[in-house]
């Protein structure tokens, strides 16, 4: 009887709700937990990274729009679509050696339906009616700050993925996701993202190289805010932090740079108001009463 042949999997990126490849035809290999060859996954280029922004920009005022509500109902749907294919996920993980895959695929879905019910009530929580002495009344609303580039830690892989990504669209936000390492549940999740109501350009997933997209990345004048966070300090990240700080300098770019170890990100209580903060600017606004 011939021998069935094991066709690999080559997993694409996602840029503007289209699976691609880079326009530069390049990959990279994933290995197993054993080391041995697992998939193919795309090595983006400077201008597949271009292009994201690109798509992000044209669609940011469209996404900021949408009401708390709808933005909710959306992520929602994600993790409806993520429940259906829980096994998927589970069995993908444990490939690439994920301590618990089980107990991580579970807690991102209580994570994106905790961030669904969010949606709409985040304003209310950090806006404010400001009390001042004269005949105005005086409010501040929080609203999204653009584009924010996000640079994933390597674990854990899909948590992390969906405690950084999701709550930053959910307040208006629109994204560029860099992945590196451990990349295969986060370009499968573009599948799901897909088939979720997310408007084209919300959220784009780029595999590859951070030495290469970073410095692309922290240099680019439209974008807004950077969020890069890791899982220990060592000389890579070190050198990934100075090109940010130095590239956010030029364009006077917001940053949220932390060092979070694997085990944190399963603490509920790191991704709630005060890690919501960091992703909003508070807007004033003054409005003269009648004498």
């Amino acid at each position: 009887m011939q021998q069935r042949l094991n066709v690999k999997k080559t997993y694409k990126i996602l840029v503007n709700n289209n699976l691609i490849r880079s326009e530069s035809n390049r990959t990279y290999k994933v290995l197993d937990k054993d080391g041995k060859f697992l998939a193919n996954v795309v090595r983006s280029s400077k201008k597949d990274l271009r292009d994201a922004v690109r798509y992000s920009r044209a669609i940011f005022n469209t996404w900021a729009s949408k009401t708390g509500y709808n933005k909710g109902q959306i992520i929602y749907r994600i993790a409806e679509e993520l429940e259906n294919r829980k096994q998927e996920f589970i069995y993908e993980l444990s490939l690439t050696g994920a301590n618990d895959p089980k107990k991580e695929v579970e807690l991102s879905i209580d994570r994106l339906i905790y961030f669904a019910g969010f949606a709409d009530k985040f304003h209310h929580l950090i806006g404010t009616i400001n009390n001042v002495n004269n005949k105005f009344v005086n409010y501040s609303t929080p609203e999204p700050v653009g584009i924010v580039g996000v640079v994933l830690p390597d674990k854990p892989s899909l948590l992390a993925f969906i405690s950084l990504t999701i709550p930053i669209i959910m307040l208006g936000n629109v994204v560029v996701v860099l992945v590196e390492n451990n990349p295969l549940s986060i370009l499968s999740f573009s599948e799901i993202i897909i088939a979720s109501d997310v408007l084209p350009g919300v959220i784009n997933i780029l595999s590859g190289f951070y030495q290469e997209l970073v410095p692309v990345l922290a240099n680019h004048m439209d974008v807004n805010h950077i969020c890069f966070v890791y899982n220990e300090s060592n000389e890579k990240n070190s050198k990934l932090k100075e090109i940010i700080q130095e590239g956010a300098s030029f364009n006077v770019k917001r940053t949220f740079i932390k060092e979070i170890n694997e085990t944190d990100f399963y603490n509920d209580d790191l991704f709630k108001l005060e890690f919501l903060m960091n992703f909003v600017e508070i807007k004033t606004i003054w409005i003269p009463q009648m004498i």
